[in-house]
């Protein structure tokens, strides 16, 4: 952890470091700067940062930063790696670019990790007064970076008209620089207890919907339907069954460890729903640990029902009626399938979508539709809400016979 100075500072501690460990044959300049454009034929290294990425093992550690009301609860900490082009200059007919490389190489293998003594004399620097990386937790290491022919290419491309020189690629990681706001200290503790209780999360295994007589069934669920749960481990001090966000309470004559009952509220709107079951847990004689364990989830569909169909008679629009609300926001869309058609064509059938949002209306239970062109017939109709689709009745010979939208006039 450290200020806004630990960045240079990390530069100015390598070249002091690298400028420490070099052949004491030569007189080498080590200058923290780009490439320059004429390359110079004294022994030359330069260090230049050409990129900064954000650490991806460590940049989130210390999210969040701000509670609900804005305060800081840890100081925000910018966590991130430094990339390095350390190039070198020199007579070529001596290798001295060569040699100075090993040199590199040599002392950041041996000591890869940038030493406090290195920061304190790089910080000694009267641009750097106030620097604070000698004290951070994390230390920075130097790592050697391969780079292709193309990504080569495309660094020493984007230093205009600077002539490539034999170079190393290095990453420091890790630099955290801190926030300029300190966090709140932490409240006291009054007591501490540990309790270790019986048992584990509740499991879920199928659901089903509970008719008002009958067994249960597979399937949708629609308005007169209950859900009926079964898993293990579903019975506790009080059950919670949360149906898209929303906690209902369970009634405790309704629940067993292996299943559980329940009937959604008539005002649940139609859908598909996610659905898991929290418990509160009795940790002693005074003390209930609220909504605690909580199941893995499964899903359910909110089936609705089609219990009244209006055609305009012009044939503009269809008022369909259901048994369960539709939301404001809801994608509705009507499915007509022609019913009895002749047998000397093809059925006609259309979908047509209702307005985006529906908006309010002053029955939540039916929308209007608007239509086009539908040929003179009787037709079968069907309703999708969000992804849950109105049943089609079946007459005595199983064949579907309703509900039914009539189009009068004769049919073609």
């Amino acid at each position: 952890m450290s200020n806004f100075l630990a960045v240079a500072t990390v530069t100015e501690a390598l070249r002091r470091f690298l400028a420490r460990n070099l052949p004491p044959d030569l007189l080498v300049q080590v200058s923290a700067q780009k490439p320059p454009t004429e390359p110079p034929t004294d022994p030359t290294i330069t260090v230049f940062c050409y990129q900064v990425t954000p650490n991806g093992s460590l940049r989130n550690r210390d999210a969040p930063t701000r509670g609900p009301d804005g305060a800081t609860l840890t100081r925000p900490q910018a966590v991130l790696d430094l990339h390095y082009l350390i190039s070198f200059y020199g007579e070529e007919t001596k290798l001295v670019p060569q040699r100075l490389l090993g040199s590199v190489v040599r002392s950041l293998y041996e000591e890869p990790v940038l030493s406090r003594a290195d920061i304190d004399d790089a910080t000694a620097q009267a641009f750097l007064v106030g620097s604070d990386l000698a004290a951070a937790v994390d230390r920075v290491r130097f790592t050697t970076t391969h780079l292709d022919i193309d990504d080569l290419y495309k660094l020493w491309s984007m230093m205009s008209q600077t002539p490539f020189a034999l170079s190393l690629i290095y990453q420091a990681s890790v630099v955290v620089i801190d926030g300029r706001e300190s966090p709140s200290t932490g409240k006291p503790v009054l007591r501490r207890t540990v309790r270790a209780l019986p048992g584990g999360r509740p499991v879920l295994v199928r659901l089903l919907a509970q008719p008002p007589s009958g067994p249960p069934v597979e399937g949708p669920v629609p308005s007169d339907h209950a859900l009926l749960v079964e898993g293990y481990g579903l019975s506790a001090a009080r059950v919670w069954m949360q149906i898209g966000g929303e906690d209902i309470v369970v009634p405790a004559d309704q629940v067993r460890d292996d299943q559980l009952v329940l009937r959604p509220p008539d005002t649940l709107p139609a859908g598909v729903y996610p659905l898991r079951i929290r418990q509160d847990v009795q940790a002693d004689a005074t003390t209930t640990l609220v909504r605690v364990l909580q199941s893995n989830v499964v899903v359910f569909v909110r089936q609705p029902r089609i219990t009244a169909v209006d055609v305009d008679p012009a044939g503009a629009a269809l008022q369909v009626h259901l048994d369960v609300p539709m939301r404001d926001q809801a994608r509705v869309r009507v499915l007509l399938d022609e019913l009895d058609a002749p047998a000397h064509r093809r059925a006609h059938g259309y979908e047509f979508d209702a307005p985006f949002p529906l908006g309010e209306r002053p029955d939540p239970r039916t929308v209007g539709i608007p239509i086009a062109d539908v040929a003179s017939a009787r037709y079968l109709i069907r309703v999708q809400v969000d992804g849950a689709e109105s049943p089609l009745e079946q007459g005595p010979d199983d064949a579907f016979s309703g509900p039914v939208a009539d189009f009068g006039g004769p049919q073609p």
